[in-house]
């Protein structure tokens, strides 16, 4: 039962912030952004309790994260790193920060131009306490990028969401780069390059 509190207390307090710091222009696109923020969360809720509420694997959080959002997925979507799954307090956060992602790339970024196209590649690297898991999301083919004049909530959500990580987000004109690197404790992350 207190599992279940802390967990619920947790999981209200990130709604709360949704809630919050959504911003919008009008009443309907408040509604539909903080519908699509906490769809996102349950999905991410529906994913770990899949996985028999212990790991996920990065690879298939990708797969049903970004997916959805692509018509042809094998053209549009280059995923590729080692095998490894992830602990809930990690897969949860990068679940909400790969949908920040992909949404925007469907508005503004690669998706949403027909010849735009995601890659997304990780990798455990040596980091400066120990081992790190490196992340990097590159678009391509979309519009031309430039930088937001305003931080929204969805930019303050990646920077923030793993509250180790270094986070850069490069508005190169030819396509966003988005690189995580998420230092990691022994039970945060494990597996084995498989490709």
């Amino acid at each position: 039962m207190r599992e279940l509190r802390h967990r619920i207390h947790n999981l209200l307090g990130v709604v709360q912030c949704l809630v919050t710091n959504t911003e919008a222009a009008t009443a309907d696109d408040y509604r539909t952004a903080v519908h699509a923020r906490i769809e996102a969360l349950s999905d991410a809720h529906d994913l770990i309790e899949r996985a028999h509420q212990s790991r996920v694997t990065l690879a298939k959080l990708l797969q049903l994260t970004l997916r959805p959002h692509a018509a042809r997925p094998g053209d549009r979507l280059v995923l590729a790193g080692p095998d490894i799954t992830l602990e809930p307090h990690v897969a949860l956060p990068l679940h909400l920060i790969f949908h920040e992602l992909v949404t925007n790339a469907g508005k503004h970024g690669a998706l949403s131009s027909r010849s735009g196209s995601v890659e997304v590649l990780w990798d455990i690297v040596p980091g400066p306490c120990g081992r790190a898991l490196a992340i990097q999301w590159r678009e391509r083919g979309g519009l031309q990028v430039r930088k937001p004049a305003n931080e929204g909530f969805g930019m303050r959500l990646i920077a923030k969401a793993l509250p180790r990580a270094q986070v850069d987000l490069d508005f190169a004109p030819t396509g966003l780069v988005c690189r995580l690197l998420l230092e990691l404790d022994s039970g945060s992350v494990r597996g084995e390059w498989v490709g």
